[in-house]
């Protein structure tokens, strides 16, 4: 059998790199947002003495080391599922980012020594707590720079650097076109995920838990999770935007593909669970402004109209261009492309709805923790806020599965042709062109 025809039988390959891939960043992405969160709540804990800020990041910390050896073995099937099913690719790949990748692996090592160190030196630190919150940022940093590298590598597939040079070969394909906003993107989205799943289980164990001290401390940690999670929400509109210009100048097949072709309905499904991420939270945050330990009923009359506009804006981006909805299962309406939703469009709507949204978001955070001031009464909150955290932590997930597909998908260029690496290599793994894209390009002569 030549090499590279490798397949699965019933669901086929690229299901299963899928599921792999899926899964270990579903993972890997909690885990480096909850070690950074973690290590910021032990900081402010040392600084502010409230124990809740310490119970809180003790007990995710603990949970991170749980979760890691998962996580690892997530990672190695993955690796060894493309080895054996994709070799042609994956040697592409491992001649372009050898230095990428061996950087990669000991960033890794470094956080898994770091994390456990962290973790199990916490008493025998507990007199020097600085040194100790210095382990946590240290391994948060690991984490921090082994998603860089793999950042470079995701970045290369799509939009894949023209080097002039054997000497910028290196360079030009690791800070490719669209490399410092996918990193950018990720970097937020990680505190965005960790804070939505944090606040998600708060809510939990609030709703089960009996005992007053137990229901104070989830009704805060559900508070403080989704600080973290729609804190850092707000801020993917202009970071996606960035991405989403860099991907239409340097690979217009593929922004038109996840924009305006037959996958263009998976962006709308991804802005609709941002959309409900977006009403839950601000719903909460109106909810628990009544409270405050300082009434601010001014501010809470702001915030429910915050929540108003909230759902406008959100209306807004979700509304479809056109009525060909999602084509591959038949759902049309009218003439399909040709029949044109006034409202749907780009512009200016979908950029009115985008920053509306995050105006609005910013404001109602401020708002917030101005109420937060002064503290609230823990312990308090109805059943309703608690499951719209829930809700929160479930719509996240679907967030970011919809987000990785997207991404992978804009590279099929609705699937005529679909690529491993844009423009250079096929899903089946054949070279579009000799030397593609390892030989750099003589300057003046074009590819």
């Amino acid at each position: 059998m030549p090499i590279g025809n490798l397949d699965v039988p019933i669901i086929g390959k690229n299901v299963v790199i899928a599921v792999l891939v899926q899964s270990h960043i579903l993972f890997a992405a909690f885990i480096i947002g909850a070690v950074l969160i973690a290590a910021t709540s032990e900081y402010l804990g040392m600084v502010t003495k409230q124990t809740n800020y310490e119970r809180f990041a003790r007990n995710l910390a603990r949970f991170v080391v749980l979760l890691f050896a998962s996580g690892a073995a997530l990672a190695i099937t993955f690796v060894l599922a493309l080895v054996t099913l994709f070799p042609v690719f994956f040697s592409i790949l491992q001649n372009i980012f050898f230095w990428v990748f061996l950087v990669e692996a000991f960033m890794f090592l470094g956080q898994i020594i770091i994390v456990y160190a962290w973790y199990n030196v916490w008493d025998k630190l507990a007199y020097r707590k600085s040194l100790h919150v210095v382990f946590g940022f240290i391994a948060g940093f690991f984490g921090l720079m082994a998603m860089t590298m793999i950042d470079a590598v995701a970045s290369f597939m799509l939009t894949p650097a023209e080097v002039t040079s054997q000497a910028d070969l290196v360079a030009r394909s690791f800070l490719n076109q669209t490399m410092v906003p996918l990193n950018m993107h990720r970097f937020v989205g990680n505190f965005s995920y960790a804070g939505f799943l944090i606040a998600g289980w708060a809510g939990f164990r609030y709703l089960r838990t009996t005992r007053e001290d137990d229901r104070e401390y989830y009704d805060w940690m559900g508070h403080f999770g989704l600080l973290w999670g729609f804190g850092f929400l707000i801020m993917q509109p202009i970071i996606g935007y960035g991405y989403l210009k860099g991907i239409r100048e340097s690979a217009p097949d593929s922004f038109n593909t996840i924009m305006l072709g037959d996958k263009s309905w998976v962006f709308n499904l991804l802005v609709f669970w941002i959309a409900v991420l977006s009403i839950a939270s601000t719903a909460y945050f109106v909810h628990k402004m009544r409270f405050a330990i300082k009434p601010m009923e001014t501010l809470r009359k702001l915030s429910v109209g915050a929540l108003g506009f909230t759902a406008l804006f959100t209306v807004l981006n979700i509304i479809p261009a056109n009525a060909n909805l999602i084509p591959q299962i038949g759902l049309v309406f009218g003439q399909g492309e040709d029949t044109q939703i006034p409202l749907g469009s780009m512009y200016p709507w979908k950029y009115i709805g985008l920053i509306g949204l995050m105006l609005t978001g910013f404001f109602i955070v401020a708002l917030y923790l101005r109420a937060s001031a002064t503290g609230f009464h823990w312990g308090r909150a109805s059943r309703w806020s608690q499951y719209a955290l829930m809700a929160c932590a479930f719509f996240v997930v679907l967030t970011m599965v919809t987000m990785g597909y997207t991404r992978e998908t804009a590279r099929r260029v609705d699937n005529d042709p679909a690529y491993l690496i844009n423009g250079c290599v096929k899903l089946d793994q054949t070279i579009v062109k000799e030397g593609c894209p390892t030989v750099p390009i003589m300057e003046g002569k074009g590819g």
